[in-house]
């Protein structure tokens, strides 16, 4: 979830909330108000019913007006002065109506009666009503302003951290091209983009720093690797020396030769990793694969080994260079990992590649099999341990996926493009 969504949404849960919780004690408050406004104006009434007694020794005339009346009630025992809410029917209205009533006692000579002072609440409840209506109107209205603010206005204001995420998204170390920053009023997104042109710089010049090592280091490891080579084929053709001797030779010779395949396999996984295989292009798969099981004929002859290709026309976009040594590890173990009259299956599909071979060894480790010298215990060190790893790196600059399986004593390895 992006980061203006999640503010988004907590900022509107937040002021609804708020909204909510003070709209209704807002709706209490106006209406406790209002109530006490009706009791003072019953109040009123009470006193110009008590000043009447006091100066004229008489209750006044009951009082019948549409919002108000005035009743009065001879009582014997005591009566309690007290406020109250209640519904009267309307005669003339047809209806009940909500009427607030003071009920208080009054002693008239030797007589105490108890009068029943009610006024309508009919307005007041109106008025509270028509309060709460507009209240919640301009609260909608608040949060429609707050969430175009908060839609166009926050937007605007987050743009340069969102082009300085694109800008990231689009460096790329094997490119000369720094990052193009905007320019911000804003101390935080000034803050990142001097930290993201910091790091840029550093990185470059690490990934500079390492490139030249790399390219170095493996340029002066083939010469000694070279002369080392050389001597080797020198002395075994020399005739002077014994069996035991030779047999030395040719252990060092097949040590060097895997040394120097190693020392190739890990500059080309740095070169990949480095992204320096850049040139892409639309290439036919089913040709090349067709080229492959070609040069591939006389090592699978000579194996004995059965090849079933299901090849379909199909086409994918990626480096020529580095979809032929995809190819090579994949078909090269399924040769050197099979048995003697053993079985190659090669399927190409418009959006998949697979390659399936019959082997000896039992299921590979599905976690590790993709990992830098890894091995199955049964297996022999012949190889550098490297060619899945290579396999893996070429299919993730590719923006490819691969899978393993291990199905009816078949090893299966799938490209999806």
């Amino acid at each position: 979830m992006k980061l203006l969504s999640k503010y988004y949404r907590i900022n509107i849960t937040a002021t609804i909330i708020v909204v909510l919780v003070s709209s209704i004690a807002y709706y209490f408050l106006i209406h406790y108000i209002l109530l006490e406004q009706l009791d003072n104006a019953l109040k009123v009434e009470e006193q110009e019913v008590i000043d009447h007694v006091r100066q004229k020794n008489k209750l006044p005339e009951p009082s019948y007006y549409h919002d108000q009346q005035v009743i009065f009630f001879e009582r014997i025992g005591p009566v309690e002065r007290k406020f109250n809410t209640k519904k009267i029917y309307d005669s003339t209205a047809k209806e009940y109506i909500t009427t607030r009533e003071l009920v208080f006692p009054i002693r008239v000579g030797e007589r105490t009666y108890k009068v029943n002072v009610l006024k309508s609440q009919e307005q007041t409840e109106e008025l509270v009503s028509l309060i709460l209506l507009v209240t919640l109107s301009i609260v909608v209205l608040l949060l429609i302003i707050l969430f175009l603010v908060n839609r166009f206005l926050l937007s605007r204001l987050w743009k340069p951290f969102n082009a300085t995420i694109d800008e990231l998204k689009k460096f790329n170390l094997s490119g000369k091209m720094k990052p193009k920053l905007e320019d911000s009023s804003i101390n935080e997104f000034k803050d990142l983009n001097e930290a993201v042109a910091v790091m840029a710089n550093h990185v470059s010049r690490e990934y500079d720093t390492l490139k030249i090592f790399t390219e170095n280091a493996s340029h002066e490891m083939q010469t000694p690797l070279a002369i080392i080579n050389s001597k080797l084929d020198v002395l075994i053709q020399d005739e002077t020396i014994n069996e035991q001797q030779m047999n030395l030779l040719q252990a060092i010779y097949q040590a060097l030769d895997r040394l120097s395949k190693l020392n190739h396999s890990l500059l080309l996984l740095t070169r990949i990793g480095n992204n320096q295989f850049t040139v892409t292009e639309n290439i036919q798969l089913d040709k090349i694969v067709k080229e492959k099981l070609i040069q591939f004929e006389e090592l699978y002859d000579s194996s004995r080994l059965k090849i079933t290709s299901n090849i379909a026309p199909a086409i994918i976009h990626c480096n020529k260079q580095l979809l032929d040594i995809l190819l090579n590890n994949l078909l090269n173990n399924a040769i050197r990992y099979n048995t003697e009259n053993g079985s190659v299956f090669i399927t190409v599909s418009k959006n998949e590649l697979v390659i399936s071979n019959s082997s000896a060894l039992p299921a590979l480790d599905g976690k590790q099999i993709f990992h830098r010298f890894y091995r199955h215990s049964d297996t022999q060190q012949e190889g550098s341990g490297l060619g899945l790893s290579i396999v893996k790196e070429i299919c993730s600059d590719a923006g490819y996926s691969i899978q393993y399986f291990y199905r009816d004593n078949l090893h299966e390895f799938h490209i999806n493009f």
